[in-house]
């Protein structure tokens, strides 16, 4: 609370981009929140969810005659705030008092920008009753099981939790509880793991009704070698076998209906073997076909991304 300057502007203008409405009305501002209300309109914006916010000062008022020669409308005598969230909303603010304008953006600008993970609402949020805090309590178990996993008989009975990363010593990026292959044991797992970069091994992501599943992993440490692991192949055919009735793959079947998708273009899974790391090697991976989404890395696309965000702000101006 000692970051709220103002928790309250009565008669606060907004625009939303793509909309040239201009909506009259009370601006709030919560510990976590801030909120615009103006009749049927209600405006939640989480300050985690702010990309940017950027203050337009008022010009400043040297004489009346020059003001009156460059701006023919009150409007451009008033400061605003210009806010981008990572959702693709653009909203502006604008106040006639402009003390109470700074004081939401020093506002917003302190709380946007907390200093660690517990400042956020996520972690301040205390519920009033014991029913509330048990119903937002995520149980692993409980969600395997929605989905059939373990369950006898069903589409699931040939997957089952394991809790070797109970204590994040096998992957420190994965949760403590994983759906795996039944017949895959976890002293199996360790050594696949150890062919996975960051450990980050093939297990089960979602389970469909029908018995197919989708699973995920990182990229196989293959190499300019071209190593390989006996234990990462098992457990693929394992993964890809829980979709057949009987938990085992036809010897002789020559159909490869089951995907393995890498997101990188191919030439940035080749160029990863230089480094130790690459791609699967189809000849290791019986029932398997391999498809190249051709996605650039993370700091390609945060550029894209960007210039998407600016020609949105263009448009609406």
């Amino acid at each position: 609370m000692d970051h709220i300057r103002v928790s309250k502007v009565e008669q606060m203008r907004l625009v939303r981009s793509g909309n040239n409405t201009e909506y009259v009305g009370t601006l709030h501002l919560t510990t976590h929140h801030m909120i615009f209300s103006a009749g049927d309109l209600e405006l939640w914006i989480p300050y985690p969810m702010i990309h940017s916010a950027v203050l337009v000062r008022p010009p400043r008022r040297d004489s009346d005659d020059n003001i009156q020669a460059v701006y023919t409308e009150e409007r451009a005598l008033e400061g605003s705030i210009r806010i981008r969230c990572h959702h693709f909303l653009f909203v502006t603010l604008r106040c006639t008092d402009i003390r109470r304008l700074y004081d939401v953006f020093a506002t917003v600008k302190h709380l946007a920008c907390v200093g660690s993970l517990e400042q956020l609402y996520a972690f301040d949020y205390r519920s009033d009753t014991a029913d509330d805090a048990k119903a937002v309590e995520y149980d692993a178990h409980a969600e395997f099981r929605r989905m059939g996993v373990g369950v006898a008989g069903g589409v699931g009975q040939h997957w089952r939790v394991s809790e070797i990363n109970r204590e994040f010593q096998l992957c420190a990026t994965y949760p403590p509880v994983l759906a795996v292959p039944a017949r895959i044991s976890d002293t199996t797992l360790t050594y696949a793991a150890r062919y996975r970069s960051k450990a980050r091994l093939p297990v089960l992501s979602y389970l469909h009704s029908n018995g197919a599943s989708m699973t995920r992993s990182s990229q196989p440490m293959v190499g300019l070698k071209q190593a390989r692991s006996v234990q990462d192949e098992k457990l693929v055919e394992a993964i890809v076998a829980t979709s057949e009735p009987t938990g085992m793959v036809p010897r002789f079947r020559n159909e490869r209906n089951n995907i393995i998708i890498d997101a990188r273009p191919t030439t940035n899974a080749v160029v990863n073997r230089a480094i130790g790391a690459g791609s699967e090697n189809m000849d290791h991976y019986r029932q398997c076909r391999k498809v190249y989404l051709g996605i650039d890395n993370i700091h390609v696309m945060r550029d894209a991304l960007n210039c998407l965000a600016d020609a949105a702000v263009d448009a609406a101006d």
